[in-house]
């Protein structure tokens, strides 16, 4: 069994509007939002690709890894804070939707997007991961997924023997189904006894796609620890009690009775 949470940690989740493709002038910007986050949060959640916007160009955004990379490194160690999020990574002449999680001395680990897009042509271009990571930060246990694993609960399902404590979903989530990002950054929550950290951009993309934003923060009971505000740029910063999370799960310990094994009909 894991050791208890004793622990609070701030979430600092930057909902932005990439300009289409631009990595230079992406992290220009980024830097001068995260610049008052440093010292003052522990986990700086970006959007889905965040350098270039959710592009299918691969030939041209997988050019900006290694920048991007080096910003990472940069601000985390600026900041002094684990700084997360998606862009296009390559490896083995292979393109992945790579999450990364950079902390502060540098220790880089990375998660890929499982389930790829098909309505995007996702799939077509980049390569699908294949399995669930975990990452650690003040004890606290993080699960990352990427914009649309949110919609297949059984790949993110917690455990009852060593339960994550937060999962993390950078996104690209458009405006005409904001109302099920919504709903399923809840539901994952509620079903998973967890924080739920959720990371929209805003504006219109390359494709003509808008897109509002409603990054938030959700906790184990479902209710909405703090939210950034619509389609507007912000950086927002909401604190996580590891002492209510404890005691709910003490509670009310619905994980103890959760399936050990996946069942599908």
């Amino acid at each position: 069994m894991k050791s208890v949470l004793t622990t609070d940690i701030n979430v600092s989740l930057v909902q932005y509007c990439p300009r289409w493709e631009d990595a230079a002038h992406n992290l220009a910007r980024l830097t001068a939002m995260l610049q008052p986050l440093s010292g003052a949060t522990d986990v700086i959640v970006l959007p889905e690709m965040f350098p270039t916007g959710f592009s299918m160009n691969v030939e041209r955004v997988g050019r900006n890894e290694a920048d991007g990379m080096a910003w990472m490194r940069q601000q985390a160690k600026a900041t002094g804070a684990v700084v997360a999020g998606s862009m296009a990574a390559t490896e083995n002449d292979r393109c992945y939707n790579r999450f990364y999680w950079v902390t502060p001395n540098g220790d880089v680990v990375y998660y890929d997007k499982r389930h790829l897009f098909g309505m995007s042509d996702e799939g077509q271009v980049f390569a699908a991961g294949v399995k669930m990571c975990r990452f650690h930060v003040k004890g606290w246990e993080v699960c990352p997924i990427v914009c649309y694993d949110l919609r297949f609960p059984a790949w993110c399902r917690n455990t009852r023997i060593r339960p994550y404590d937060l999962l993390v979903c950078p996104a690209s989530w458009p405006s005409v189904r904001r109302d099920v990002w919504t709903t399923l950054l809840k539901a994952r929550a509620l079903e998973n006894q967890c924080y739920v950290a959720g990371v929209n951009r805003v504006g219109k993309d390359g494709n003509g796609l808008a897109h509002s934003g409603g990054s938030a923060v959700f906790g184990p009971k479902g209710e909405i620890v703090g939210q950034a505000p619509d389609d507007e740029e912000a950086a927002v910063t909401f604190r996580l009690s590891s002492e209510e999370l404890y005691r709910f799960r003490q509670k009310f310990p619905v994980l103890h009775d959760a399936d050990s094994i996946t069942v599908c009909a």
